[in-house]
């Protein structure tokens, strides 16, 4: 009886073992998927206009590097120009990645995107095309943030 339980219990040991230790080497698997949901969640809280849940997605001392003009550097200087732009534009963006890799701590997701624009007060929709990259670090809970942030144009856009 004794030979038939320390049995079992080792079986018991050796099957958490394989589930805990194959769950820690599969986890890099996910973060592809992981760091898209970051870029698919920043782009629906932007729609949405969510400045909140959007600065929520950054890292404590995040960089956002518009297509013109000088660096946003820090969390309150991107909610100040992201407040300036939701409160006269209405925005729709749409993401198309293209590579999202990783390595250690640090991934990205680089790819195209699609924006229609339409002002607050009315007047013609913008369009604007062009690419975007973000720079993510994973922090201390496992949750992949927004570092850097930058996007370009295919052509000027008029405002």
């Amino acid at each position: 009886m004794m030979r038939t339980q320390m049995g079992a219990e080792m079986r018991f040991a050796v099957i958490v073992f394989a589930v805990f230790a194959g769950c820690a080497f599969a986890e890099p698997n996910a973060y592809p998927q992981q760091v898209g949901d970051v870029s698919t969640a920043w782009a629906a809280n932007w729609n949405a206009k969510y400045l909140d849940a959007v600065m929520k997605l950054y890292a404590p001392e995040p960089v956002f590097l518009p297509a013109i003009g000088p660096r946003w550097t820090g969390a309150a200087a991107i909610r100040k120009n992201f407040a300036g732009l939701l409160a006269i534009y209405n925005p729709h963006l749409v993401l198309h990645p293209v590579k999202i890799e990783f390595s250690g701590d640090l991934a990205y997701d680089s790819g195209a995107y699609e924006e229609t624009v339409m002002p607050v007060k009315g007047g013609a929709p913008i369009r604007a095309k062009g690419n975007y990259l973000f720079l993510f670090k994973r922090a201390a809970n496992g949750n992949w943030k927004i570092l850097e942030q930058t996007w370009t144009s295919l052509k000027p856009v008029k405002l």
